[in-house]
């Protein structure tokens, strides 16, 4: 089957390409940029892991595999006529992409394949529902019309969505969930060493709490350049930057 091809470097299949571009939705200009990178690599080794897992890079160039993953950038479950694919797509890393295909058995791929429907969060805008099971989900103003925190209690997720590239940064549960603690100052090893705690109890907390949380996790990480924050009025925070990542699968 073509999807498996362990001949290097090769082009990608149509079928990866439809694969792929489903979770990447071209009417949003960030993950639009991600599907004119894709056209332009080539599948050039296996990922880390092997199997379903891709390098997608230039001819000639070689992966570190001493480092860890990049962030996960979409992430996705596209339902065909050959069954339920799970899709993931990591951050471009110095020019090369990491992805992942998998969930079907490596002979099914022997006619067209025929999307049905695809769940990601790369289609989330403020004021939908959750993906995968339509539920709600809380959001937090960040600025307006620039970014809103989205936090879906069902799905475990956290995300923060850019107006401007439509993209929806999955943020860890993990380092946000420090800096939350350290914000607020909790220190019971019960609570503070608990991170899976924060979907039970993310209700206890105040939006300028989770907004403090985001804002000390990007100083901590520096990727985004956010906008300043007021925490009394009067009294403006300084910009700060800051970044997500996300295990490779759920963390």
């Amino acid at each position: 089957m073509e999807i498996s091809k362990n001949i290097f470097p090769r082009n990608l299949t149509e079928i990866e390409k439809q694969l792929l571009f489903a979770v990447l939705p071209s009417n949003k200009i960030g993950y639009n940029s991600y599907r004119e990178k894709i056209n332009n690599l080539m599948v050039i080794s296996f990922g880390r892991f092997g199997g379903t897992n891709f390098i997608l890079g230039c001819k000639g160039d070689i992966p570190d595999f001493s480092i860890s993953s990049s962030p996960i950038f979409a992430i996705g479950t596209v339902t065909t006529n050959f069954g339920k694919i799970d899709v993931l797509i990591h951050e471009e890393d110095d020019g090369m992409i990491e992805v992942d295909i998998s969930g079907v058995n490596e002979n099914d791929f022997t006619n067209e394949l025929i999307i049905k429907r695809c769940d990601t969060f790369s289609n989330w805008i403020p004021g939908d529902k959750s993906p995968y099971d339509n539920l709600s989900v809380r959001e937090v103003l960040i600025e307006e019309n620039k970014y809103v925190l989205a936090i879906s209690l069902s799905q475990k997720k956290i995300w923060l969505h850019d107006f401007k590239t439509g993209v929806n940064h999955l943020i860890p549960l993990t380092n946000y969930y420090n800096e939350l603690m350290r914000f607020k100052n909790i220190r019971e090893p019960e609570i503070a060493l608990r991170p899976k705690l924060f979907f039970e109890s993310v209700n206890k907390y105040a939006d300028i709490d989770l907004k403090m949380a985001l804002y000390k996790y990007d100083n901590y990480l520096h990727k985004f350049k956010l906008p300043g924050i007021k925490t009394k009025v009067g009294q403006p925070k300084t910009k700060r930057s800051f970044l997500k990542i996300f295990n490779r699968g759920n963390n």
